[in-house]
């Protein structure tokens, strides 16, 4: 076989870890089109906005793929609508498994939805070679912690900060050794950007933080981490526990979302660039840069270039931006980044389209940009097919510790 014939065959069949990835819709909420519109597995709009994702080039690239999955040809969005529904009534665990075809574990940021919609972490493993596994989202731990503190009655004397930062820590301490979490998550970029303080606030400042959220919550609406300095303590506190752990051998890694988001993100500070400071504070902790950082992938590049505790995640953009810019994007990212450090995800979420279509996009573009190196010289097929197999499969099994092998028969 040639040799190029080979590369793309590793590349289009090698079994992935998907590194970032959310629950699945329960059958009954998967045509909720109206709280889950289908539109979203290509575009981060909502409301209005989402109206215009029909005209991009990402969900008429979709429209057009997702003939292959459905076995019908889709001519229009209305046409892959119907072709889901259909799919939904008759075999949702059917589409599902074609979707997830080639996945041999998934890691899922499992607080993604309402609880009642989706299906649980370990509900997947039907669909995947080895156990799913959980990435713990911080905020949402804290936001938990909170709801229990404002429900419980307060004890004269008691000072709420001193209840919370050891709720949150004790919460820590338990995900850190649990085995099923292998690794926490930030929003922080959401929330309050990424300009992220290395060194903790005092006492006073953050029990006036918390007082704040809580304040601004209740026990029906629930609360949102969106004060400043809490939200930098939780981020210092996490980093802090990984590092400690870590030199116990137990290593699990922070994601960090950065670059691309819906219209609640500011921009400006989703550019992991303002991440640097911290970066080099927490020089031990692990940290991952998702979604490709979009449009910051060379900035993200640079950080996992010059500090080895940096890696950079290459998800989300599959499906959401056009092959040419997906393409630009993996170019971007091996302009330095040292390929051990680039970690596959789809960011799958809700509708399984979502993980096929990115899992489907990415192996296009990693074969157009591997392939095109190899005949410019700049790798060999051997070089290309190993760095394929690491960003599919190896780093983020030694990342995240998972210890998984190859070679069942469900990895063909």
């Amino acid at each position: 076989m040639d040799s190029l014939d080979s590369l793309r065959g590793l590349i289009h069949s090698h079994p992935l870890i998907d590194n970032h990835a959310h629950n699945l819709l329960n059958k009954e909420s998967a045509t909720d089109y109206e709280t889950y519109p289908l539109e979203a597995i290509t575009s981060e709009a909502h409301g209005r906005a989402l109206a215009n994702a029909r005209t991009t080039l990402p969900l008429i690239r979709a429209t057009n793929q997702l003939s292959n999955l459905y076995g019908t040809v889709c001519n229009d969005w209305d046409d892959v609508l119907s072709a889901h529904k259909k799919w939904v009534s008759e075999d949702y665990e059917g589409l599902i498994r074609r979707s997830l075809k080639g996945t041999h574990a998934l890691l899922l940021d499992d607080l993604l939805g309402d609880d009642e919609d989706i299906e649980s972490f370990n509900w997947h493993d039907s669909f995947t070679v080895s156990p799913t596994k959980r990435i713990v989202r911080i905020e949402t731990v804290a936001e938990s912690e909170m709801l229990q503190i404002a429900k419980s009655e307060r004890k004269a004397g008691d000072s709420v900060w001193n209840n919370f930062r050891q709720r949150f820590q004790d919460a820590l301490s338990n995900a850190m050794d649990d085995p099923n979490v292998v690794g926490f998550k930030s929003v922080v970029c959401y929330r309050t950007g990424l300009d992220v303080d290395p060194y903790s606030s005092d006492d006073t400042t953050l029990a006036g933080s918390l007082v704040r959220t809580l304040d601004s919550g209740t026990t029906r609406s629930g609360f949102r981490v969106e004060d400043k300095p809490l939200c930098d303590w939780l981020v210092q506190q996490t980093l802090k526990a990984i590092t400690f752990k870590k030199k116990a051998g137990i290593v699990k890694p922070l994601q960090f979302h950065t670059g691309l988001g819906d219209n609640d993100i500011d921009l400006v500070r989703a550019n992991p660039a303002y991440l640097q400071p911290l970066i080099a504070q927490y020089s031990d902790a692990d940290i991952v840069l998702l979604h490709s950082a979009y449009p910051y992938t060379r900035q993200a590049g640079y950080l996992a270039s010059v500090y080895p505790n940096v890696y950079l995640d290459l998800g989300e953009v599959f499906p959401m931006v056009s092959r040419d810019g997906q393409e630009k994007i993996l170019r971007e990212s091996l302009e330095l980044t040292p390929t051990n450090r680039l970690l596959w995800s789809t960011d799958g979420h809700f509708h399984p389209e979502t993980f096929w279509l990115a899992n489907l996009q990415f192996r296009q573009a990693l074969e157009t940009v591997f392939v095109d190196y190899v005949q410019r010289g700049d790798f060999t097929t051997t070089q290309a097919s190993k760095m394929a197999a690491d960003i599919l499969f190896h780093n983020s099994n030694r990342l995240y510790s998972l210890n998984l092998t190859l070679g069942h028969t469900s990895d063909v």
